[in-house]
This record gives structure tokens, sequence and C-alpha cells, in this order.
């Protein structure tokens, strides 16, 4: 009986100074909820809209983020996890989970953006097409420009296309102005087909930097869309029509 009572006493005394690691002491089932939760918090731009708690590898509910997805005089057009709204960063909220603390940017392009007067033109290299001429902006007359420049298609607000022919092998990126500082590279790209083209490697860690690298020959369209309030808005596409046209 004397036994006892004291194996009792030092089990209380153990708990209580927290010597015994979860053992026993009523606190185990609670730690383990905590370490399972995750934080997910919703920014637009530098502004924090909220901030919404689950289960770590649960989908989130709707209902806790659908009001942030709501912009004044602007369309959402989805959550990422890179605040220049990479396309590999996109996130889709039905399906996709979160492990660990995240913060997703929302995407709000404004109705109303402003005229972007700048010329933006597609340069890179190449051994057997055009481009080889670009020099990757080389020192050209303003006429020997004009074949690289994206012109206004008229269907859409700040839309420029160009339709040009490209040779496996072939590098590119965009520009406007004919000026680096600009520069466009594959991770803007929010519509490409990697079966024909791919990114040539980030630079400086930046794949929005990565020159892209034509795989299939073809006759493809550029298309660039630019919001000049707000670059990280700016969507590109390319898309083969056929086969070299020349």
């Amino acid at each position: 009986m004397k036994k006892s009572i004291k194996l009792f006493a030092r089990m209380i005394a153990v708990c209580t100074s927290g010597i015994l690691l979860l053992s026993g002491c009523g606190s185990s089932g609670a730690q383990a909820q905590s370490e399972s939760q995750i934080t997910v918090t919703f920014m637009n731009g530098d502004e924090t809209l909220g901030t919404v708690t689950a289960n770590a590898g649960e989908l989130l509910d709707a209902a806790s983020y659908e009001g942030y997805e709501n912009g004044q005089d602007a369309e959402f057009q989805g959550w990422y996890e890179a605040p220049t709204f990479i396309e590999a960063s996109y996130k889709d909220l039905t399906v996709d989970t979160f492990e660990e603390d995240t913060t997703l940017y929302g995407n709000f392009a404004a109705n109303d953006v402003t005229e972007d007067t700048r010329k933006w033109y597609v340069v890179g290299a190449s051994t057997s097409g055009i481009l080889a001429d670009s020099q990757w902006a080389g020192a050209l007359s303003d006429e020997e420009k004009e074949q690289f420049e994206l012109k206004p298609t008229g269907n859409n607000t700040n839309e420029f296309a160009i339709t040009i022919d490209l040779y496996a092998g072939d590098e590119f990126q965009l520009i406007a102005d004919w000026a680096w500082d600009t520069q466009k590279g594959y991770g803007l790209f929010t519509d490409i087909d990697d079966t024909q083209l791919e990114s040539g490697g980030s630079l400086g860690g930046e794949d929005n930097k990565a020159n892209v690298n034509v795989l299939v020959d073809g006759n493809y369209t550029i298309t660039l869309t630019t919001n000049p309030d707000n670059s990280a808005q700016d969507t590109i596409s390319v898309v083969r029509n056929g086969d070299i046209q020349e």
C-alpha cells in the first residue's frame, strides 16, 4: 500500500514539472491537434484581407475565404503563392491543400486600366530563323526592329500579338521599348505547351526571366496583355498554328 501511494505521488510530480514527455499526463492529444493546424493568409497586394485556419492536408472551407475574392471594380483571377502571379504558383482551393502556414496573393484585374503606349518586341537567338537578326535586342534601326514588334490586336485593351516562324533550338523573351528592364520570360507565360516549348533555365533564380526554348518547328502566335498599373497582372500566351510558313 505504501509503495502504491509513493508511485502515484511521483507520477503527479513528474506530470506537473513536464519532465515526463506526453506520457500519461493528458497533454499529448492537445499538442498533436495544435501541430496539425495551419494558417492561410490572404493578401491583395500589401493589404491583408484575412486568415483562415484549417487542419494540415484538408481543404479550406470555401465559406471562410470566398468573401476575400470580391474586389471593388476588379475581376478576381485566382489565388497564387507568388505575388507576381507566376502560373506555376496558382492554387485551386477546391482541390489544393496545404501542409504548412501559407500566404496567398489574390489576382484582382482592374476593369479600367491605363493605355499601354510602349512597344513590345520578341527578341532572341536562332541558327535557322529570323530571330537571329534580333541579336538579343542588339543595335538595330527602328525599321529593323519592326519585324519583331507585337502589334495591338484590337480585341482587348492593351493586347498585343505577333505571328512568327520559330525553329527547334530557337530561344526568345519579350521586352518593351527594346530595353531589358521589362523582360518577360518563361515563368510569366500563362498558356504554353511544354511539349513544344520549355524553360531555358532560370536567371538568378527567377523563372520569369528564363529564356523560352523552342522544341518544335512551327508558326507561332505570341499574345501579350498588359496592365501598366500593375505588371504582375500581365498575361502571355503562345500557340503553335501549324508548320513553318516561309
